[in-house]
């Protein structure tokens, strides 16, 4: 369902000079500077350009969406789409709600387990590009902003970001209403695919062909499920206590 970006310039492709910030993003100069984060041309998966966060030898190197308004009480939802530089990867996408912009403002504690504060990193190296969409829990009282970064760690190889999309996630979550919900690497390049959502009970996997044909019918391990898709398109049908969401999947 489509949905109005409450970000700019998400693609990235307003970027003239590599050594500043481009629109919509916030980057530290001297990372800019030193090669830590790097404008990439040709290589996006939306557009012509994409940003490289490198690993650093220790904590982390991030890059994020310059500060946005939210509203108290509303779910929101980020999808981006990543591919990492080798056979290691170490990340997080970070939510952090904030009282209001600039370095003035102090963090406001978000519900416990909130899925845009993970205690758990992104860990599948992909080569190719590969979405992710997140689901937030609902913004903490005394939250008027939201600044989202992407946080490369030690560790990890080179991190590539792009085409990102911050929207209000209240629609989404009434039609898709198991919260959090997050099915990842898409597309998918191998056999392992990720099912995770806020509660980390097990749920039911269904995965259907565009003939409509029932071709996996499983429950999650640790968040994951083994599959053996040819390359196509799928919806996946994901149960968990009684609530039923549906994504789209392509197989490569």
């Amino acid at each position: 369902m489509a949905q109005t970006p409450l970000n700019t310039n998400g693609s990235l492709e307003n970027w003239p000079d590599a050594t500043t910030a481009p629109e919509g993003w916030f980057m530290n100069t001297g990372l800019l500077g030193n090669g830590s984060i790097t404008k990439v041309t040709g290589d996006a998966a939306d557009g012509d350009v994409s940003v490289k966060i490198a690993s650093p030898s220790t904590s982390y190197y991030q890059a994020g969406l310059a500060d946005i308004t939210i509203t108290e009480g509303t779910q929101y939802t980020v999808s981006f789409w990543y591919k990492t530089g080798g056979d290691t990867v170490r990340f997080r996408f970070w939510g952090q709600w904030r009282n209001g912009s600039g370095d003035g403002s102090s963090s406001v504690t978000p519900a416990e387990g909130d899925p845009f504060q993970s205690s758990t990193f992104i860990e599948t190296p992909v080569g190719e590009w590969t979405q992710v969409t997140i689901t937030s829990s609902a913004a903490p009282a005394g939250a008027t902003v939201l600044r989202a970064s992407f946080r490369n760690y030690s560790n990890s190889s080179d991190l590539y970001i792009d085409n990102v999309v911050l929207s209000d996630g209240t629609a989404s979550v009434k039609d898709n209403n198991i919260a959090g919900l997050s099915v990842y690497p898409n597309p998918l390049s191998g056999n392992t695919l990720y099912v995770t959502s806020n509660n980390s009970i097990e749920k039911s996997v269904a995965i259907f062909d565009v003939l409509g044909k029932q071709v996996v019918n499983t429950t999650t391990s640790n968040g994951a499920v083994n599959v053996n898709l040819n390359a196509g398109v799928y919806i996946v049908k994901v149960t968990e206590e009684g609530k039923t969401a549906t994504r789209k999947l392509v197989v490569r």
